[in-house]
């Protein structure tokens, strides 16, 4: 399987994999969380998002969006403790949970759920790093690529008032500094601790447009010097359709 084998060869430690299979694995001596349910017809092992660990993992209480969100706690042999929360947010058109997706209605109401989330997850465990990472389906680049301002904004705000940072946002966009005019929809966003311990974010495989027979989309990486993780969406060999 042509995804795997880019696993491998990244050989990162923690992975949020989207629009993912259960068959879709890093390798042995990883540990994983991933989302339940369906929102739409699909094979019983699809998961729209994967937590996978090479480090001890614990998944947490459901999410607010069970079908489209998960969180874990991952213990590396260093450092602090880190919550990992793996998401993917709603898409141009897409409704979400019965809110219709005209106006970036949709879009608002889950960002408003997993921000309740991330404020949740932040305050039940105090002195842990925090990562969110996925599809956000919203650029965050110098100029915009796709979603609306709209929801750039409530994005925005939204990892303000978490405590969050985008590493994947504006100049430091792996994607638009290497295959403009395209950009990154996919973020790893962390609290303030981590952003210090943050390499520059990269996005992967180094090819001018991502590999369709991989994704539609780049995988994009950072390393901590304690731990890495990479970010992995939409694998296009996986039997989850992308959608438009």
């Amino acid at each position: 399987m042509l995804i795997t084998d880019q696993i491998k060869h990244v050989a990162a430690d923690v992975w949020v994999l989207t629009e993912t299979d259960d068959s879709c694995a890093p390798g042995s001596g990883f540990q994983s969380a991933a989302t339940s349910g369906a929102d739409r017809p699909g094979e019983a092992s699809e998961r729209w998002t994967m937590i996978w660990s090479r480090y001890p993992l614990e998944p947490l209480a459901p999410t607010s969006d069970p079908i489209r969100a998960v969180a874990a706690r991952i213990v590396p042999p260093n450092g602090a403790p880190l919550i990992v929360y793996g998401t993917v947010l709603p898409w141009l058109g897409s409704p979400w949970c019965g809110v219709a997706a005209e106006q970036g209605k949709a879009f608002a109401a889950a960002l408003a759920a997993q921000e309740l989330d991330w404020q949740r997850l932040r305050e039940a465990h105090p002195g842990h790093d925090m990562i969110v990472a996925g599809d956000f389906n919203q650029d965050l680049a110098d100029t915009h690529y796709y979603g609306s301002r709209k929801n750039r904004r409530r994005l925005q705000l939204a990892l303000d008032r978490a405590g969050l940072v985008a590493l994947t946002a504006e100049g430091n966009d792996p994607v638009r500094q290497n295959s403009p005019p395209c950009a990154c929809i996919d973020h790893i966003c962390v609290s303030t601790p981590l952003r210090l311990r943050a390499g520059s974010p990269f996005r992967w495989p180094d090819l001018p447009k991502p590999d369709r027979r991989l994704s539609d989309h780049f995988g994009i990486g950072v390393e901590f010097g304690l731990a890495n993780i990479h970010l992995h969406p939409t694998p296009a060999d996986e039997s989850m359709s992308r959608r438009g």
